[in-house]
């Protein structure tokens, strides 16, 4: 007798990322409840299973929804405020001086939800936010949107060159945190979004708040995510400091780990790529900012070399004021040309690379990689089928390095998070896109009031 489905996807060219990095073409995903029921030839697929429904995807890509590994909530209301002629210290000292300050809860919930349907309609099922200012109404307010997570509070305990605003001393970083941990421990809307420790790195914080972060993450089973590494300057300071460049400085506090993940990390020697190795901490690589804010990924990145000595290196999307987009292919794109051009080696980045630190990478990062980053039977049930009908997709002889190099996240057509369509031919099923739209919006007129900044720009707005 045929086994039972809710849903049958069927046809299409199937991108695994399993352990044999299986590319099935005319293959099919059955999924049943929350999870992945079998993966396979669309003939056999067909024969096995009876579906509630078939899903037609001749002509599309079925894989593993994207994990974005770094992305930041509050900081979307600050798109287009920022002068794009700051970078690095100078762009956070502008955006969180003038403009941070003045957010609400609610300027902070519109802000996350658009910029979840950015990269929601981009195939991204699940984040790993950087820290909200607050955590318990952003949890709520996003919830409705289905999308798998994590996400913490903002903290830090520490002014770094003159980087001071919403300092917090640190038994208030504390105290919070651990208060945030023990109310959504057990996460929320039936578990798809989870707490993790949050701090900002980035040498603002005291290393008593890095070491009882770490402990809270340990006791509570949860991630530890900071930045780190990003800006020449802060590997200066840090050994001001310490007398450690960061990495180091974060080894010898034995606060690096499997459950560490660090993000931007573009200023890192050798010795240090070591020790990641080492601990198996998690690195997170956020290309777009590196290049519009000026980190000196061309000339400081390292990530092939991570890789190459076993480091787990994910990939993010990071902001909407420093990246100022959140299209996962996009970002996929530079992981796989950058190394390309900054090592002058066209085999120092690939496609298939590219796409495993967007999936199985990113959910390794969160210590999620044996529930979701690949299409296996058992595994959760977060799918997406991408359009090849499109002229960016032809001639198609690559489906691999046709998703990388020439496509977008327009792309995207259905989405599946835990086993529910929550996205279908681009009609995201769970909220009301245009309502978020509007009212984003409309915090922005109070935003741009309260801060009492001018938009940049080097023409003039009539």
């Amino acid at each position: 007798m045929p086994q039972t489905a809710d849903y049958l996807v069927s046809g299409g060219t199937v991108i695994t990322v399993d352990e044999e990095r299986r590319i099935i073409r005319d293959g099919a995903v059955a999924v049943r409840g929350d999870r992945i029921a079998a993966v396979g030839k669309a003939e056999e697929l067909n024969r096995e299973f009876t579906a509630g429904r078939t899903i037609d995807a001749k002509g599309m890509l079925i894989m593993p929804g994207f994990v974005n590994s770094h992305m930041h909530f509050y900081h979307t209301m600050h798109r287009g405020l920022a002068p794009e002629n700051l970078g690095g210290m100078l762009w956070s000292d502008y955006v969180h001086r003038y403009i941070a300050t003045v957010l609400t809860p609610e300027d902070e919930i519109y802000g996350a939800l658009t910029i979840l349907l950015e990269t929601l309609k981009a195939g991204t099922t699940t984040f790993l936010e950087a820290g909200s200012y607050n955590p318990a109404a952003v949890i709520e307010g996003i919830s409705r949107i289905g999308m798998r997570g994590l996400m913490g509070r903002r903290s830090f305990d520490q002014e770094f060159l003159g980087h001071g605003m919403l300092l917090e001393d640190t038994d208030t970083c504390l105290k919070e945190n651990l208060a945030f941990l023990e109310k959504y421990r057990d996460g929320y809307n039936g578990g798809l979004i989870k707490a993790c420790v949050d701090v900002v790195g980035l040498g603002r914080c005291s290393d008593r708040l890095y070491i009882d972060s770490k402990k809270m993450a340990d006791d509570y089973g949860t991630t530890l995510n900071l930045h780190l590494a990003a800006m020449f300057e802060e590997v200066t300071a840090t050994r001001m400091l310490s007398g450690h460049r960061p990495v180091e400085h974060m080894y010898h506090l034995d606060v690096l780990g499997p459950n560490t993940v660090l993000v931007h990390m573009v200023h890192v020697n050798e010795r240090e790529i070591d020790m990641l190795a080492e601990t198996d901490a998690q690195v997170i690589h956020c290309p777009s900012t590196a290049l519009k804010i000026s980190y000196g990924n061309a000339a400081f990145g390292r990530f092939p070399e991570m890789l190459a000595k076993g480091v787990n290196v994910g990939i993010g999307s990071d902001a909407s004021d420093c990246s100022n987009y959140a299209d996962m292919i996009r970002v996929i794109y530079l992981a796989g040309v950058l190394p390309k051009d900054y090592r002058y080696d066209p085999d120092a980045g690939s496609a298939e690379t590219a796409i495993e630190m967007a999936t199985i990478n990113g959910a390794r990062a969160i210590g999620m990689d044996h529930e979701i980053g690949s299409l296996e039977t058992g595994k959760k049930a977060d799918v997406i089928v991408i359009t090849m009908k499109r002229p960016e997709w032809y001639p198609l002889y690559s489906e691999v390095q046709n998703l990388v190099y020439s496509a977008s996240g327009d792309s995207v057509e259905t989405v599946f998070i835990d086993g529910k369509i929550v996205m279908e031919d681009r009609e995201v099923k769970t909220v009301n896109e245009e309502e978020i739209l509007e009212r984003c919006q409309e915090c922005a007129v109070g935003i741009l009031k309260r801060s009492g900044v001018e938009v940049p720009g080097k023409w003039p707005i009539l």
